[in-house]
C-alpha cells in the first residue's frame, strides 16, 4: 500500500515554507478543490501568506486557504457540527475560545458532555478543542472528516512539532481520510504547545516523530528528511549542532561569505561599537534577560525569522553552556535563536575567560578600530 500522506522533517532554514507554498500552488492548478495550509501562530500565517504572494505574482490564490491551528479547529471541525453537542435549539451557541484556563484548570467534567468543552459564555475551552473535534466526528458518524474531504484535496500542517494532546488524534483521523496530508516541522524547534493537556505527552512536541514513526511502520505516512539548511554558513551550523547535539545533525549548503562570518563572544564594553557597525538583530531568552537600551526579541518569538546577524544577551544557562560546556537540558529555544542568522552570531559576556574550549582569540574590524573577540571553532575543523 502506498500512502498519499507525507511527513517532512526539516532543518531550520531548509526552505520548508517555500516548499509548502510551491506544492500548494501546484495542486490548485490541476484541481478544483481547495488546499488548506495551517500553522500554530499568527506570525506563521503571515510568513506563509508572504511566501505565497512571492510565488503567485504578488497575490494570494483563491483556492489556497491559510488558517491558524485554532481557526482550523473552530471553523472546519467544530462549528459545522456543533448541534451534536449544544443541541438544535442553540445552533449558534459556540462563539469563540476561552484561553484563560490553559495553564491553571483541571477539567473534571465527563468526556462527551457539553460542559467539558464549552463554557457558559459559548466559548470552547482551548485545551479541549481538538478533543471536541474528535468527539464531534465520532458522534456524527464521521461527518466532520467527510465534510473536509469534500472541500480539500490536500491539507498542509506546518510546525507540526507544536501540536499536543488530542491534536495528534485528529491528525490520525485525517491521515485515514482521502485527503493528501503533509505534516512539516522540526522537533528541535518545539518551543510552543497548542494545549496543556496530559494526553499523548510521550509522542507530541519534540517527541512527535515517535508518533509518525509508528504510523510509518503501518505505511500510513511516508517520512522524508531535509536536514540541509540554506540559511546560514557552516560556522553557525556547527555551533547549532553543539547547542542541540541529540538526534541527527543538520548541515548547510549556504556558501555565501562576508567580511564577518561565524560565532563570536564579545565583551559588554564593546557592544555599542559592534552594534553601530553591524546593526544585528538583538535577541534575549525572555523578559528577565537584561539588554540595556536595546530592543530585543525573545528566543521563542523569533521562530521562523531570518536575519543577517544577531546579537545575543545570554541568560545564565546559555553562559554556562558557552563558557563551561554544561549541556542544555532544554535546548529548543536556544537552537531556534542560533539558527536565525545568515552570517554571524555575537554573544555578549562581561569579561573574557583566560581560556575557553572550542573558541580562539581573534580581532573584529570595525569602522576605524578593532575589538578583540573569541571565535567559535568546531572540533571537526
Amino acid at each position: 500500500m502506498s500512502s498519499n500522506n507525507t511527513v517532512k522533517i526539516s532543518a531550520a532554514g531548509s526552505g520548508k515554507t517555500w516548499d509548502i507554498c510551491y506544492e500548494a500552488l501546484a495542486r490548485v492548478k490541476n484541481d478544483s478543490k481547495k488546499v488548506l495550509i495551517t500553522t500554530y501562530t499568527n506570525r506563521g500565517v503571515e510568513s506563509i501568506k508572504t511566501e505565497l504572494k512571492k510565488q503567485n505574482d504578488g497575490v494570494l490564490h483563491p483556492l489556497v486557504v491559510i488558517k491558524t491551528w485554532y481557526e482550523f479547529l473552530l471553523s472546519e471541525t467544530i462549528k459545522p457540527y456543533q448541534t451534536y453537542i449544544v443541541g438544535n435549539e442553540r445552533a449558534n451557541k459556540i462563539k469563540g475560545y476561552n484561553f484563560s484556563e490553559m495553564y491553571s484548570t483541571i477539567n473534571y467534567c465527563k468526556t462527551g458532555t457539553r460542559e467539558r468543552y464549552i463554557n457558559s459564555n459559548g466559548d470552547v475551552r482551548s485545551n479541549w478543542a481538538s478533543e471536541l473535534s474528535c468527539h464531534l466526528n465520532a458522534i456524527s458518524n464521521g461527518k466532520t472528516i467527510s465534510r473536509l474531504e469534500k472541500i480539500y484535496s490536500a491539507i498542509y500542517f506546518d510546525e507540526i512539532q507544536d501540536l499536543a494532546g488530542y491534536d495528534v488524534e485528529l491528525i490520525k483521523l485525517l491521515l485515514d481520510s482521502n485527503i493528501a496530508i503533509t505534516c512539516c516541522g522540526d522537533n528541535k524547534q518545539a518551543t510552543f504547545s497548542t494545549n496543556n493537556t496530559p494526553k499523548n505527552k510521550k509522542k507530541t512536541g519534540k517527541n512527535i516523530w515517535i508518533f509518525f514513526e509508528e504510523l510509518s511502520k503501518i505505511k500510513l505516512v511516508k517520512i522524508q528528511h531535509n536536514l540541509n539548511s540554506r540559511r546560514f554558513n557552516s560556522d553557525i551550523c556547527d555551533f547549532a549542532n553543539t547547542v542541540f547535539p541529540i538526534g541527527q545533525k543538520i548541515s548547510t549548503i549556504m556558501v555565501e561569505k562576508t567580511s564577518h562570518d561565524g560565532v563570536f563572544l564579545i565583551k559588554k564594553d564593546d557592544v555599542t561599537r559592534y552594534y553601530e557597525h553591524y546593526f544585528p538583530q538583538v535577541l534575549k531568552f525572555d523578559v528577565n534577560t537584561k539588554t540595556g537600551n536595546y530592543q530585543a526579541l525573545n528566543f521563542g518569538a523569533c521562530k521562523g525569522e531570518t536575519f543577517d546577524r544577531i546579537l545575543i544577551f545570554p541568560n545564565k544557562t546559555l553562559l554556562d553552556f558557552v563558557l563551561d560546556g554544561k549541556c542544555l537540558s532544554s535546548p529548543e529555544k536556544y537552537y531556534v535563536a542560533v539558527t536565525r542568522p545568515k552570517y554571524s552570531i555575537a554573544i555578549v559576556i562581561d569579561k573574557f575567560p583566560s581560556r575557553i574550549s572550542n573558541f580562539e582569540l581573534v580581532s573584529i574590524e570595525l569602522n576605524d578600530s578593532t575589538i578583540e573577540a573569541f571565535k567559535f571553532v568546531a572540533n571537526n575543523k
